[in-house]
């Protein structure tokens, strides 16, 4: 499923987290993990202040990669920004899938995104998972139920076929969960038509069927009225793993999370993996870090 993946460590939790998923998703699939740390400026400062040097920065991700008995390859980078020192490394690979972590402001246990994790889902080339907070301390070797947020979209069609792929690979049983709400375009169109609920419901239901009729994986599924958000939060409750795409305008082949996913990454009780858009566009992105220090394969 995944050949490499990219994660951001930055010698704090949040990032020892982060590379505690990365881990357990690359023991699955035997991917090469990259673990990358950068040294963004502090330009507020006069003159712009520096965090640790490149060789403790080093040094400090070695002890994490051993404290978690993993072995990668280790990039320290200078860039300003932290979340396009993660995109430019995923593209020069290329990255299956980029892993960052959860601020230290979330609830023990559950997924908040930061701003940095926050500009990292932002237009990402591939797929971002992001680990709750203390993943490292709890007991998670794989998905064994996977959730997956599904409106009948062609982005939520690619997240179903990725839930899919993930679970033929770790064995693990889906869940899929289908939310009508009211209508977003007219807030009291559903006033004028009381059968409206049943309708959505009805349609719903037959586009997830459609969806699972021929699935080679254990699924289940399941059409509730609700809020996307909240309903998403429930599925995260019971399962060890939710899937969802991103919103389908911006760039193709880049995510740009709506509010569902956004929600979702700030409430989840397990880790969350949002997809980008399906189709290239053949637009350069970005590709080599500005600027690469050190590089090395190292840890257990």
């Amino acid at each position: 499923m995944f050949e490499t993946i990219v994660v951001g460590v930055d010698g704090r939790e949040g990032g020892r987290d982060a590379l505690s998923l990365a881990g357990r998703l690359a023991g699955g699939s035997g991917a090469d993990l990259v673990a990358v740390r950068d040294l963004p400026l502090d330009y507020a400062g006069s003159p712009p202040s520096r965090g640790p040097s490149e060789e403790d920065a080093f040094k400090e991700v070695e002890r994490d990669l051993a404290a978690a008995g993993l072995r990668a390859r280790i990039r320290v980078l200078e860039d300003p920004s932290p979340a396009r020192a993660l995109h430019r490394v995923a593209e020069a690979q290329p990255a299956d899938l980029i892993v960052v972590g959860s601020t230290r402001h979330s609830r023990p246990g559950r997924v908040f995104v930061g701003d940095h994790a926050a500009g990292t889902v932002h237009g990402a080339p591939c797929p971002v998972a992001v680990a709750p907070r203390d993943f490292a301390a709890c007991e998670w070797s794989g998905p064994t139920r996977i959730g997956v947020g599904f409106d009948g979209r062609p982005e939520a069609r690619q997240a179903l076929d990725f839930a899919v792929g993930l679970a033929r690979e770790s064995g693990a049983t889906i869940e899929v969960v289908s939310v009508v709400g009211p209508p977003v375009t007219d807030a009291g169109a559903h006033r004028d038509d009381p059968d409206w609920l049943e309708a959505a419901k009805a349609a719903a239901t037959e586009l997830l069927h459609a969806a699972t009729r021929d699935v080679d994986a254990e699924i289940s599924g399941r059409v509730v009225a609700g809020l996307a958000v909240e309903e998403l939060v429930e599925l995260s409750a019971g399962v060890d793993l939710v899937v969802v795409g991103s919103r389908g305008w911006g760039p193709v082949r880049r995510i740009l999370a709506g509010s569902t996913s956004v929600g979702l990454m700030r409430e989840a009780h397990c880790p969350v993996i949002v997809l980008p858009r399906g189709a290239a566009t053949g637009e350069p992105g970005e590709h080599e870090p500005r600027r690469s220090q050190i590089e090395a394969t190292t840890g257990a």
